[in-house]
C-alpha cells in the first residue's frame, strides 16, 4: 500500500493546489451518465435542482478541492458539507415520493456521517479508492435519501419531520464539539499535510469541527425555524377561518 496515489491525488502544495484538476475518464464518465439520467427523467422546472446539484457534485469532485481536501481535513468536511447540505437537497426531488420516514433517514445518516469520520474508516479512505468512494456514495445518497423524506413527510408530519432535523443537527454539532475540543489528532495523515498552509494538523482538526459546527447546527436551527413558521402559519390560518 506504501505506492498507492489517493483518488484525488497526492496532498498538494499551495502553489500547486489551482493545477490540480480531477480529470479521472471513470469519474467523468459516470458524472457524464448522472447528467444523462437528470435530463432524460425530469422535464422544465422540475429539472432546475437536479441540474444545480449535479453540477455542484461535478464541481466538488473535479475541481481542485478534491485535491486540497487531501491536505487538509476542514476541506474534507468543507467538500462534504456541501455535499450533504447543498447538493443533496438539489438532488432529492428525484426520488420524488420513495422516501422513508424522517426518523428512519436521520438515524441511518448520523450512523455513516460518524461512520466515515471517526479516525479507522476515514483513514481507510485514503489507503484504496474503493472505501474512498464507499464513503462519499453510502454518505451522499443517505442525505439525499433524508432531504427527500423531510420535502416528502413536511406536510404529513410536520412535528416527526422538525424532529428528524433537531436530531440532525445535535448529532452534528456533537461531532463538531468532539473535534474542536480533542487534544488529540483524529488522522495522523493531516500531521504534516497542512503545515504549507500555515495551520498545524491540530488547527485543522478544530478548523473542521467549527466548520461542521456551524454548516451542520446552524444550517439545521435555520431549517427548524423554517417548519416552525410553516407550522404555527397554518394554524393560524386554520383558526382564522374557522372564526
Amino acid at each position: 500500500m506504501d505506492d498507492y496515489v489517493p483518488f484525488c491525488g497526492t496532498p498538494p502544495l499551495p502553489s500547486e493546489l489551482w493545477s490540480r484538476w480531477t480529470l479521472d475518464p471513470v469519474l467523468l464518465g459516470v458524472l457524464a451518465l448522472g447528467l444523462a439520467a437528470i435530463l432524460w427523467t425530469t422535464r422544465g422546472v422540475a429539472r432546475r435542482q437536479p441540474l444545480l446539484g449535479w453540477a455542484l457534485v461535478a464541481v466538488l469532485f473535479v475541481s481542485p478541492i478534491c485535491a486540497a481536501s487531501m491536505a487538509l481535513f476542514s476541506a474534507r468536511v468543507a467538500q462534504h458539507l456541501l455535499l450533504t447540505l447543498v447538493a443533496a437537497p438539489l438532488l432529492a426531488p428525484l426520488l420524488k415520493d420513495k422516501a422513508p420516514p424522517p426518523a428512519l433517514a436521520a438515524v441511518v445518516f448520523a450512523a455513516l456521517f460518524w461512520f466515515w469520520h471517526v479516525p479507522g474508516p476515514y483513514a481507510l479512505t485514503l489507503q484504496s479508492d474503493l472505501a474512498y468512494w464507499s464513503m462519499h456514495v453510502s454518505v451522499v445518497g443517505a442525505a439525499v435519501v433524508l432531504w427527500a423524506s423531510f420535502r416528502g413527510w413536511v406536510a404529513s408530519g410536520p412535528f416527526a419531520t422538525a424532529l428528524a432535523a433537531a436530531g440532525t443537527g445535535a448529532q452534528m454539532t456533537l461531532l463538531a464539539v468532539l473535534l474542536i475540543v480533542s487534544d488529540k489528532l483524529w488522522h495522523p495523515w493531516h500531521e504534516l499535510t497542512t503545515l504549507p498552509y500555515g495551520l498545524d494538523a491540530m488547527g485543522d482538526q478544530a478548523l473542521a469541527g467549527a466548520f461542521m459546527w456551524v454548516g451542520g447546527g446552524l444550517f439545521f436551527m435555520a431549517l427548524i425555524a423554517g417548519l416552525a413558521l410553516r407550522l404555527f402559519g397554518a394554524d393560524g390560518r386554520a383558526a382564522g377561518t374557522k372564526a
